[in-house]
């Protein structure tokens, strides 16, 4: 422990000293940490740093203005806090050399202008230290049994910050490797730049680095309760991030750092970085993430699903939950369709019935928004499921059109499309038993073309121009531009099934 050069000066020895501080009033607060005596030339190679000489100058008598200069300087080098020159013995007053020298190695320069015996000083000064040692002891102690409170009342990183600012009287905060914000407290509202810390200390979990928590200034480095705050916090967050590893099934803290994605519960988005770390994976806030939903699994095979998309794609980077018949992936990944590829190949081997499928939601920049891209992944499974019975894989991108319109199917005005566009098609399939309406699909998604059209409908030509004449004389000409425009729409909407009925409503 020390002291600061300040209150060394205070003390009654030294006052009584009446010492002048010629050199350095400004570095009144660098720490003290040993008193020394020596009357040698070569007095630095005694010094490991951090002390305060006391000498009479008995050693550099006689040397002249370099040889006063070189000793400044070596004692500078060594690390020593500062010098103290008693005069009357060597020296009336401080030379101009040993002034200047000090400057130029901005080394604090004392004049003891009164004769005190050094070992008083000396004594009372290391007696100061010792009190304050045994006074850090306790304080350290008190520390680590605040912490150790925090820890048994369930406090995790945020909470443990916040009691780290109270003990340190200073801003505290945590961050991962990748210097995303874990958690901070005790900074004024609004601020955005970090100060350098004033001290900090690595957090590591189970042998690799995690992060580091820092305090920022105003507090010091030669503080006891800073440094053992910071050091006993360390291993309080630890502890803590363990705990949040082993509480519960690791699958339940998957699920529920899902859900919390989905619906924006979150302090932040470094809090979704460290729950992540936490579980192994290297989420970083902004890099690119894409969901992806597989469906079509049944109940019994759904775990074996989720432990096969985790192995299709590259160790730390996909968060994977299974619940009821689905399978969610969040991945780190900026090739989303790939990724849904192999996701589909791992299952299929580990799927004994059925045909799964799987949907990849769009890319995201920020981990924050990951939820939008599964939200979106898990519309277009449902709709791909009706709309798109064949594909095993697509991208939702593939279906923007439909989720559009997905969206306004159940809007008044949707519902009148399709009546005015199709009901009359309607009512005549309902009353024949004929697809007029299907047709007309067809042909507009052919782009008009009768021999694409009816090979895709498998029918002979004749056939469908019989259709194509019997659709014109129940709803007019089906090519004019807006009319077109309208006849897609009201087609698409029609698809969609519910929520767009062709019929009147009374």
């Amino acid at each position: 422990m020390t002291l600061t050069l300040a209150e060394v000066l205070d003390i009654d020895a030294v006052a009584q000293a009446a010492p002048e501080v010629l050199v350095g009033a400004d570095h009144l607060d660098r720490p003290v940490r040993w008193v020394h005596t020596s009357e040698l030339a070569e007095a630095a190679q005694l010094l490991k740093g951090g002390e305060l000489l006391l000498t009479c100058g008995l050693g550099i008598a006689g040397r002249g203005s370099v040889g006063e200069a070189a000793y400044i300087a070596a004692l500078a080098e060594r690390g020593a806090t500062a010098l103290a020159l008693e005069l009357g013995w060597t020296f009336p007053e401080a030379t101009r050399a040993m002034i200047d020298a000090a400057r130029e190695h901005d080394l604090p320069l004392l004049v003891l202008r009164k004769i005190v015996p050094f070992v008083e000083i000396a004594e009372q000064v290391q007696r100061a230290l010792l009190e304050r040692t045994a006074e850090g002891v306790e304080r350290e102690r008190d520390v680590r049994q605040t912490l150790t409170d925090a820890l048994l009342g369930g406090a995790g990183p945020q909470e443990l910050t916040g009691v780290l600012a109270e003990l340190t009287g200073a801003p505290v905060v945590v961050t991962t490797t990748d210097g995303e914000l874990v958690s901070a407290a005790g900074q004024p509202p609004g601020t955005r730049r970090r100060a350098r810390p004033a001290f900090r200390r690595d957090v590591v979990l189970l042998d690799r680095l995690w992060g580091e928590v820092a305090v920022l200034p105003p507090a010091r480095a030669d503080d006891p309760v800073v440094v053992a705050a910071c050091v006993a916090g360390a291993e309080a967050l630890e502890l803590a991030l363990l705990r949040s590893a082993a509480t519960g099934d690791l699958s339940d803290r998957r699920r529920l750092l899902t859900d919390d994605l989905v619906a924006g519960r979150h302090q932040g988005v470094g809090e979704l970085v460290g729950r992540a770390r936490v579980l192994g994976l290297s989420f970083p806030a902004e890099s690119r993430y894409a969901a992806l939903v597989v469906g079509g699994v049944g109940a019994a095979d759904v775990e074996a699903a989720a432990r096969a998309a985790t192995g299709a794609l590259p160790a730390g980077t996909a968060l994977v939950t299974a619940g009821g018949d689905e399978v969610v992936v969040v991945a780190r990944t900026s090739a989303e369709t790939s990724a849904a590829r192999a996701v589909l190949a791992a299952v299929d081997a580990v799927v004994g019935t059925g045909a799964p499928r799987v949907v990849a939601g769009p890319v995201v920049t920020r981990l924050d928004l990951a939820g939008r891209s599964l939200e979106t992944a898990r519309q277009a499974l449902e709709l791909a499921m009706t709309l798109e019975p064949d594909r095993r894989w697509l991208a939702s991108a593939e279906l923007t059109t439909p989720l559009l319109l997905a969206r306004l199917r159940g809007d008044a005005l949707a519902r009148q499309l399709v009546r005015e566009e199709l009901r009359a098609l309607q009512a005549h399939d309902e009353t024949t038993g004929s697809d007029l309406v299907g047709t007309l699909r067809a042909y507009l998604a052919h782009s008009s073309s009768k021999v694409r059209t009816a090979a895709a409908l498998r029918v002979r030509r004749q056939t469908l121009h019989a259709r194509l004449a019997r659709i014109e004389e129940l709803i007019g000409d089906v090519h004019a531009a807006p009319r077109h425009t309208a006849l897609v729409l009201a087609l698409a909407l029609h698809e969609l099934g519910p929520g767009t009925s062709t019929r009147s409503e009374g």
